[in-house]
């Protein structure tokens, strides 16, 4: 008996599976009974174009008066009341909700609709794939099942139906204590068309200034979701998104930068038909990033008077140059900042030799400031300076370091009476090399060199000159 129902009720899953390929929502009416007195009528209506399986198998089920004398088994106050099991018509109470295993299972049909409260859902155990009779009616809005469970229909009159079955006396296992049987007859198609979507925000030619923009319109009277596309062209062919959403708002995110024009459009979906799209609207993204070009990230021994050079970026107006010794930017490190130059090409001072820089570039429109670049760094090269207006020295000779004590630059000076090779070494207390400012070939003169000690730590340091049969060491204290 059980094989022969199974086989019938395939049949006409499949049979009527076909008829829903048209527009409508079927209407249901649910007639509730508890010891033969009727409590109260609940009319339903199914989402076809939403899950057409679910509805499909839904109205098999009516028509060979499946539900009849079966209960709400399961009753949850501001949660659901469930029913439809066949082992709720005379079946031991203990297996109400387990169901038939010979049932037809419906695979997941999930969609945007929100289970809101009076929306009719398909019950089902761990497996996904497992729906079968059994559904529920949400008495309270439970978006948490969203995108878990098959959200198939809704209660259009009747919730307080529902509300008074929620409250009745149940056991531990939330089943009633008096059982609430339910009779279903099939009743009209609702053919309604739902109206066409209202854009309302952002408006028309919107600019973005984030990578983010929050599309909004009018909400919909019956539609139970709606489908939004977002394109690059005005004829929705290179679509960046089309898909269903629950509400009347939509939080697109990661759309490119680049003032590139997006145009988007929504139509609604009462579950039995769509309307046709809105008309469509556009904005337009924020600026671009500039992309950093010269010096090179991380070069070393770059030009003390270095040309910056980065990629213009369509639809700025501006530039904000800014370059320091620390990534931070912090604004008594920056050494350099414009903010309104118009070209992408600067040399903008002379830096110190033997130092690391940070640089970075922030276009700018004429209404809004862009995305700031990556931020580069770069060293300079060694710097030794040379007074060409004194005669050439007559002895060798190492200075005392100024300033001393230093943080974190200091100068040395020394003179050379004789070309030769020069080595002119930094040295901690234990005699560990620090650094190493000058090992060449010089010739004679008057020079300065900078030390710059951002590395090291506070403490006393040794500097050595040597040149020919000279060497010279001095001490200096650096202070953090």
């Amino acid at each position: 008996m059980k094989l022969r129902l199974l086989l019938i009720i395939t049949m006409l899953f499949v049979m009527v599976s076909i008829d829903y390929a048209q527009t409508g929502k079927p209407q249901y009416l649910i007639r509730t009974e508890r010891a033969d007195t009727v409590l109260g009528y609940m009319t339903i209506e199914l989402f076809p174009i939403v899950a057409p399986l679910h509805c499909a198998y839904f109205d098999s089920l009516v028509n060979i008066q499946f539900y009849d004398s079966t209960a709400f088994h399961r009753v949850v106050p501001d949660f659901v009341i469930q029913g439809g099991d066949p082992n709720s018509i005379s079946g031991p109470r203990d297996t109400w909700g387990e169901g038939d295993s010979t049932q037809a299972t419906i695979p997941a049909e999930f969609s945007a609709v929100s289970h809101s409260r009076s929306i009719i859902g398909a019950a089902r155990d761990e497996d996904i794939n497992s729906a079968n009779s059994q559904f529920y009616v949400n008495i309270a809005d439970n978006t948490f099942l969203d995108w878990n469970y098959t959200a198939y229909g809704k209660v259009i009159d009747g919730m307080d139906v529902a509300d008074s079955i929620v409250s009745v006396p149940r056991d531990a296992n939330d089943n009633p204590i008096e059982k609430i049987e339910m009779f279903i007859s099939k009743l009209d198609t609702n053919f309604t068309v739902p109206d066409v979507p209202i854009l309302t925000s952002p408006e028309e030619e919107y600019q973005a200034t984030q990578n983010y923009v929050t599309l909004e319109w009018d909400t919909v009277n019956g539609a139970v979701m709606y489908h939004l596309q977002v394109a690059t062209d005005s004829e929705f062919n290179n679509l960046f998104l089309d898909d269903d959403v629950s509400r009347n708002t939509f939080n697109l995110t990661n759309i490119e930068s680049g003032q590139i024009t997006y145009y988007w459009r929504v139509k609604s979906n009462n579950g039995g038909n769509e309307s046709e799209f809105s008309d469509s609207r556009t904005f337009i993204t924020r600026i671009a990033a500039p992309e950093l070009l010269q010096p090179d990230n991380s070069s070393t021994d770059i030009s003390i008077t270095p040309t910056f050079i980065w990629r213009s970026v369509y639809g700025a107006a501006s530039y904000r140059f800014t370059i320091a010794t620390v990534p931070t930017f912090v604004s008594s490190q920056v050494v350099y900042d414009t903010t309104a130059f118009v070209d992408t090409t600067i040399s903008p001072i002379t830096l110190d030799g033997l130092t690391k820089y940070y640089w970075t570039v922030k276009p700018s429109t004429d209404t809004y400031d862009g995305p700031q670049s990556r931020v580069w760094n770069f060293t300079t090269e060694e710097v030794v300076a040379v007074n060409d207006n004194e005669s050439i020295p007559v002895k060798y000779e190492l200075t005392q370091n100024y300033p001393n004590p230093f943080n974190p630059s200091t100068s040395i000076s020394f003179q050379l009476p004789e070309p030769g090779f020069v080595s002119l070494k930094i040295f901690d207390v234990l005699g560990k090399e620090a650094a190493v400012l000058i090992n060449k070939n010089m010739n004679p003169g008057y020079y300065t060199v900078p030390f710059y000690a951002e590395n090291l730590s506070s403490g006393i340091y040794f500097y050595k000159l040597s040149a020919a049969s000279y060497s010279a060491v001095k001490k200096m204290l650096l202070l953090r």
